[in-house]
C-alpha cells in the first residue's frame, strides 16, 4: 500500500520509534530501532484510516478497540506531526448550527457537562493532592506533582496579596482546589460552577474542612455578586469564557480597589478551535484556545494594567504528563467501573496535549492584572 507507506515513513521522519502490524500486514518497524510502541491494526477499517490519513477515523478505532497500542503512547501521538488534527468541516459546521439554533447559555451548560458531569471518583484517582484541572508551577521535570500545584496556589495568593478575611472570585471552581488552598488560610472564596458534580462536591469539601468559603451554581453570563471582590481567579477558564471584554468588564465592575485577577490557561498562536477530537469527544461547543492578544488587548480596554504575563508551557506539558501516567496506572480499575472508551478518550486527550505542550505547538501561560499600577520591584 504505498499510501500506507508513505505516512509510516513520515511518521519515522517526525521521529517516532514503534511497529506497526495488522490485518493482512507484516511488522512494519518505523524510525530507529528499538521500538518503543507496537500498534497493532485489528480491523480492515483501521487499517484503511491509516492508509488514507484520516487521522479522526483512526482514532475512533482505537476508541472502539480497533486499535490496540503496548508501550509509549507518545509515539503513537507523534502521527499529529504528519496527520493535522484541525477541526473538520463537520466539525465547524456542527458547532456554527449549534450556536445559531441554540441558547449559549444551554450549549454552555451541555458543553461544561459532557466533559465535567462524570462522577468525582472519574478524576480524582489521576490527580494529585489538590485536585487540580489546571497546571502546576513546576521547578523542573522531576518535580512532585503536588508540590507543583501547590507553588501554583501559593503563587496566585501572592500575586493577589490576598490576606485572612478577603473575599475572592474564583470562576469554574472545579474541584475545590482554590476554594481549599485559600480557604484553609481564612481567605473568603465564593466559587461558581455549572457542572453539577463539581458543585456537589464543593459544597461537601466546604462543610467537611470547615472553610470560609461558599459556591454557586450559576452561569457566569447569570452571575450578578451583591458585594465585591479583593481579588479573582480564572484557573484554567478562559477556554471557556470566549467573550473576553464581558469577562474584563466584569472583573472592573465588582473589584474592590487594589483587587487584582490571576488567570492561568492554554493557548494556541494560530487557529483557536480545538481539533476535531477534542471538539467531539472532549470539548465540543464554545470551549477554545484562548487567543492572548485579545484576551489582554480585553483587560487592557477595560483599565487593567496588566502586571505579569509568564510562560507556563513547560510546566503545563509535565502538569499533562503526570495527569496521562497517574491516569495509566489506575486505567484498568477506571475501565471496569466507567468503561474502556472514556479511559482511552482521556489518554488521547491527555498524551496529545503533553505532546503538543512538550512541542511548543500550543502554549500556557498565567496572567495578574489589576486596576492599579503594580508596585515597582526592589
Amino acid at each position: 500500500m504505498r499510501e500506507l507507506d508513505s505516512i509510516l515513513a513520515a511518521l519515522g521522519g517526525a521521529g517516532a520509534r514503534l511497529v506497526v502490524e495488522g490485518r493482512g500486514l507484516a511488522p512494519i518497524p518505523v524510525g530507529a530501532a528499538p521500538e518503543r510502541a507496537r500498534v497493532t491494526l485489528r480491523t480492515d477499517r483501521a487499517v484503511r484510516a491509516l492508509a488514507q490519513g484520516d487521522l479522526l477515523s483512526l482514532a475512533e478505532a482505537y476508541l472502539d478497540g480497533e486499535v490496540d497500542v503496548d508501550g509509549d503512547f507518545l509515539e503513537v501521538v507523534k502521527i499529529t506531526e504528519v496527520l493535522a488534527p484541525d477541526p473538520g468541516w463537520r466539525e465547524r459546521l456542527a458547532l456554527a448550527v449549534r450556536l445559531l439554533l441554540r441558547d449559549r447559555r444551554r450549549l454552555q451548560r451541555e458543553s461544561v457537562a459532557f466533559h465535567y458531569d462524570r462522577p468525582p471518583e472519574f478524576f480524582l484517582p489521576w490527580f494529585e493532592r489538590w485536585r487540580s484541572y489546571s497546571h502546576g508551577l513546576y521547578e523542573g521535570p522531576d518535580d512532585v506533582p503536588a508540590e507543583a500545584q501547590e507553588r501554583k496556589l501559593a503563587a496566585a495568593v501572592a500575586a493577589l496579596g490576598l490576606e485572612p478575611g478577603m473575599r475572592v472570585f474564583d470562576m469554574g471552581c472545579g474541584w475545590g482546589s482554590f476554594v481549599e488552598y485559600a480557604g484553609l488560610r481564612g481567605i473568603r472564596v465564593h466559587g461558581i460552577t455549572i457542572s453539577d458534580e463539581q458543585h456537589a462536591f464543593c459544597r461537601r469539601l466546604i462543610e467537611e474542612r470547615d472553610l470560609p468559603c461558599s459556591v454557586e451554581r450559576v452561569d457566569f453570563l447569570d452571575f450578578d455578586p451583591d458585594e465585591g471582590f479583593d481579588g479573582a481567579v480564572f484557573m484554567g477558564t478562559f477556554e471557556h469564557t470566549p467573550d473576553y471584554g464581558r469577562a474584563a468588564r466584569f472583573l472592573a465592575r465588582h473589584l474592590r480597589p487594589g483587587g487584582r485577577v490571576w488567570a492561568d490557561f492554554c493557548s494556541e498562536r494560530e487557529g483557536h478551535q480545538v481539533g476535531a477530537f477534542l471538539a467531539r469527544y472532549v470539548w465540543p461547543g464554545t470551549a477554545r484556545y484562548v487567543d492572548v492578544p485579545k484576551l489582554l488587548d480585553a483587560f487592557i480596554r477595560a483599565g487593567f494594567n496588566v502586571h505579569q504575563l509568564v510562560d507556563d508551557t513547560a510546566s503545563y506539558a509535565w502538569t499533562c504528563r503526570d495527569w496521562a501516567d497517574a491516569l495509566d496506572r489506575e486505567a484498568k480499575r477506571l475501565a471496569e467501573r466507567f468503561g474502556e472508551k472514556d479511559v482511552r478518550i482521556f489518554r488521547v486527550f491527555l498524551r496529545a496535549s503533553q505532546h503538543f505542550l512538550a512541542t511548543n505547538r500550543t502554549q500556557a501561560y498565567h496572567l495578574v492584572a489589576g486596576l492599579e499600577a503594580a508596585a515597582p520591584r526592589r
